[in-house]
């Protein structure tokens, strides 16, 4: 994995040599930054002028753009051989590819954390029972909720999966396109009722699933109505806000939301 720190410091300090660009894998412009070097450093000797100084002026804007640069923005660019899903063998001897992460957990919440290591790990079940515990401690949180959603329906357990996406979707998880496209909710998808869970507005009135975490917690919170348009837009403004989406994620969801009530 490439580290965008690591490449920042080389663009400010060797930038001219192209020693960022080889470390980034662009050895093709590794090596034109190189040559480029070379000849302003000639014809500098020649004209008696620093000309040479371009590709500082060069490398200090490449550098002042990596650390700029949001950590998903730069693995997306540079270490996309590195996140492709890797294939495996699983515990129970069948071959099944690797899911994407979830979200990192909160400080304070050391039980999502922990959830979430051993959902890389492959180890859905233990998984489980650390995102019940986080839910005790923060029931609100859209995010233990879906990835609870993720494990149920990595297990093939529909009913569970169903009631915590729907979960997930009242208290703020507004990333639909996620719900129809992440691998952890294959299963899921694969369900007759799941088309129908879709138009109802990612709800399902069920009853509690069993041994599905604290009953009082659970009973306590009824499966919602689909939030409106304006508490979308407002969820989406919060979260750009506290800096868990950028500009251009903030727009381009926003647009899909908007988009999707107008379908609907």
């Amino acid at each position: 994995m490439k580290n965008k720190t690591t490449a920042g410091i080389f663009a400010f300090f060797f930038g001219p040599l192209g020693l960022h660009r080889f470390y980034l894998g662009q050895r093709t412009l590794g090596r034109l930054y190189l040559v480029a070097t070379a000849l302003l450093f000639m014809f500098s000797i020649k004209v008696d002028g620093p000309v040479v100084m371009v590709m500082g002026i060069v490398s200090f804007f490449d550098a002042a753009l990596l650390f700029s640069m949001g950590r998903e923005e730069f693995d997306e660019k540079y270490n996309q051989r590195y996140l492709k899903q890797e294939v495996r063998l699983a515990p129970n001897g069948k071959t099944q590819r690797r899911q994407p992460a979830p979200a990192a957990g909160p400080v304070g919440n050391p039980a999502k954390a922990s959830g979430i290591e051993k959902f890389k790990d492959y180890d859905y079940q233990a998984a489980i029972e650390d995102f019940k515990k986080a839910l005790a401690y923060q029931f609100n949180d859209p995010a233990v909720h879906f990835n609870l959603a993720c494990c149920y329906s990595l297990t093939e357990r529909p009913d569970p999966a169903f009631f915590h996406l729907t979960k997930a979707v009242h208290f703020g998880f507004v990333d639909f396109d996620k719900i129809e496209k992440h691998d952890g909710l294959a299963f899921l998808r694969t369900q007759p009722e799941f088309a129908e869970f879709v138009k109802t507005g990612y709800q399902r009135h069920a009853a509690t699933p069993a041994n599905d975490g604290p009953v009082d917690l659970l009973a306590q919170n009824p499966a919602p109505a689909k939030p409106s348009l304006l508490d979308q837009i407002k969820r989406l403004s919060e979260l750009r806000e506290q800096g868990i989406l950028t500009e251009a994620e903030f727009n381009g969801m926003r647009a899909e939301t908007l988009k999707g009530m107008k379908q609907g």
